[in-house]
C-alpha cells in the first residue's frame, strides 16, 4: 500500500542533504533542524530500521517507522479500537486530499484531538529518543513535509528530548555488569530506566517556586515566604560576601532580594533545603554544599570578567552538584557499602542531578550545566555557560593542569585570572564557612 510515508515522496524533493550518520550524529542535525527552524522531513536509517521524522519551523509534529512496536496504526488501533482498514483508509485519503491525518482520523471516529496527539507525541520522542544512540547509519533531509503531518496537535521541542534523552545512561554501559552485586545490579538498572524514586520539591522550595511564577508577584509576598531565620541569614550573608560583588552592606531581607533577583534567590533555597536531605549523610552534604557554594561564588566571578550573565552562572555553579545530594537521599533505602555506594555516586551524580532538576521545572540551561558539568563537549546548548561551570569546577578543587581547550574556548588568558583566584581561596574558604554556619 503506498502511503505518505513512502520512499516515493522523497523524489520529487530538489532541495535535500544527505550523508553518514557517523560523520554527522543525529543529535547535531536535530540540532541544526532546530536553531534554523527549518521545515522538511529527515530519513536516518539504521541497520533494519528506517525512521521519519517530520519538522516545522524547528518543531518535531510526526514521525513515522514501520517496525515493529513502532507503528503508529498499530498503536491507534490498540489503544482507540479502530480496525486497521479505517485506519488505512484515512491514511490514504488524508494523502489524496491533502488534509491532516490526525485531523481527519479525528473527525471521522470521535476521538478527542487532544488523546491522538499525547499518543503520536509519545511515539515521536521515544522513536527520536532511541534513535540518537546510532553510531552509523545514513540520513536524508529535504525540505518537503507532506500535507498529512500538518495542523496536527503534536509540536515537541527536539533540543529537550535531546536533554531528556542524554540523562538516561546508555544501555550499552550495563551490558558487562551481570557479575555484580545483586543490589548494585538493581540500582544500575532503575537509573537507566529514570525510574529511581526521585525526591520531590521541598516543601518550602514548592511555595517559593509557585509565588515567583505569579505574573502579580510582588517582592514584599517574596519576602513574606521567607520566615525560617537561619535561610534568611545566610540570604544575607551571600549577598554581603565579597566575592559576591555587592558595594555596600545590606541589612534587610527585602534590599537583598532585590539586589539577587528571584533566580539565585531560588538557588539559595534549594541549597538550604538540600541541607537536611539524608540526615546520616550530613557531614557530606555539608562538604557537597560548601563546594557548591565555592563553584557558585568563581563562576559568578569569571562570568563577570568575561562580561557574561554572572548571575546564572552563580546560580548554576550553585546547583551543579545536586545529584550527590539527591543520590544518597536515594540510595539510603538500599544495603550497599561505601566504596559501592561512592562508585554510584561518582559515575551517576550528574545524571541522576539532570533528572532531578527536570523533575524540580527547573531552566534547560541549569539542566544542560548539571549534565555535562564534567564533560563540557557533551553539552548541545549553552556551552559557555557549561565550560564556565566545569572550569570553577576545577578551580575550586585547585586542580592542575587546568583545561587549556576550555580556557581557550572561553578567550581566557592565565596571566589574567588565575593568580586572583589562587590566592583568594583560602579566604573565598572562609567566607563561605561563614554563610553557611548555622550560628
Amino acid at each position: 500500500m503506498q502511503t505518505i510515508f513512502s520512499d516515493q515522496n522523497d523524489e520529487r524533493l530538489s532541495r535535500s542533504i544527505e550523508g553518514s550518520l557517523s560523520l554527522m550524529p543525529l543529535a547535531d542535525l536535530i540540532q541544526w533542524i532546530e536553531t534554523s527552524k527549518k521545515s522538511g522531513t529527515l530519513r536516518a536509517s539504521h541497520e533494519d530500521c528506517t525512521r521519519r521524522f517530520y519538522f516545522q519551523n524547528g518543531r518535531l509534529i510526526f514521525v513515522w517507522c514501520d517496525r515493529d512496536g513502532e507503528r503508529l496504526y498499530e498503536a491507534i488501533r490498540d489503544q482507540f479500537g479502530i480496525t486497521m482498514d479505517k485506519i488505512l483508509d484515512a491514511l490514504n485519503q488524508a494523502e489524496q486530499l491533502g488534509i491532516s491525518f490526525v485531523g481527519l482520523l479525528s473527525s471521522e471516529e470521535g476521538i478527542p484531538l487532544e488523546r491522538l496527539g499525547g499518543l503520536i507525541s509519545t511515539l515521536s520522542e521515544r522513536s527520536l529518543t532511541t534513535s540518537l544512540g546510532w553510531r552509523a547509519g545514513h540520513f536524508r533531509f529535504n525540505e518537503f513535509l507532506p500535507a498529512a503531518v500538518l495542523c496536527g496537535p503534536v509540536n515537541i521541542k527536539p533540543t529537550q528530548v535531546l536533554l531528556d534523552s542524554t540523562v538516561q545512561i546508555d544501555e550499552a554501559r550495563f551490558t558487562d555488569q551481570s557479575n555484580l552485586d545483586p543490589v548494585l545490579n538493581e540500582v544500575y538498572e532503575l537509573i537507566r530506566k529514570g525510574a529511581l524514586d526521585i525526591p520531590p520539591l521541598p516543601s518550602e522550595m514548592q511555595i517559593l517556586m509557585d509565588k515567583i511564577n505569579n505574573p502579580t508577584l510582588t517582592i514584599d509576598q517574596v519576602v513574606e515566604c521567607l520566615t525560617d531565620p537561619l535561610l534568611v541569614s545566610k540570604i544575607l550573608r551571600v549577598c554581603n560576601s565579597s566575592f559576591y560583588g555587592r558595594r555596600g552592606k545590606v541589612d534587610t531581607l527585602r534590599d537583598a532580594v532585590v539586589y539577587m533577583g528571584l533566580k539565585s534567590l531560588m538557588s539559595i533555597v534549594t541549597v538550604n533545603a538540600l541541607s537536611g536531605f539524608a540526615p546520616q549523610h550530613a557531614e557530606q552534604i555539608e562538604q557537597i554544599l560548601h563546594h557548591s557554594m565555592m563553584v557558585g561564588m568563581i563562576a559568578k566571578q569569571l562570568a563577570r570578567d568575561m562580561g557574561g550573565n554572572h548571575d546564572q552562572a552563580f546560580v548554576c555553579g550553585l546547583l551543579h552538584d545536586i545529584g550527590w545530594i539527591a543520590m544518597l537521599e536515594m540510595l539510603s533505602k538500599y544495603d550497599l557499602d561505601k566504596e559501592k555506594r561512592d562508585q554510584l555516586m561518582h559515575e551517576h551524580h550528574a545524571t541522576l542531578g539532570a533528572l532531578v532538576a527536570k523533575k524540580w521545572n527547573f531552566s534547560e540551561e541549569i539542566q544542560e550545566v548539571i549534565k555535562c558539568h564534567h564533560h563540557p563537549d557533551k553539552a548541545h546548548n549553552y556551552k559557555n555557560l557549561v565550560q564556565t561551570i566545569y572550569l570553577s569546577d576545577q578551580l575550586a578543587k585547585n586542580e592542575q593542569p587546568l583545561p587549556d581547550d576550555v580556557i581557550s574556548a572561553l578567550s581566557l588568558h592565565h596571566e589574567d585570572w588565575t593568580a586572583p583566584f589562587a590566592d583568594h581561596l583560602d579566604e573565598l574558604d572562609q567566607e563561605i564557612n561563614s554563610i553557611l554556619s548555622p550560628y
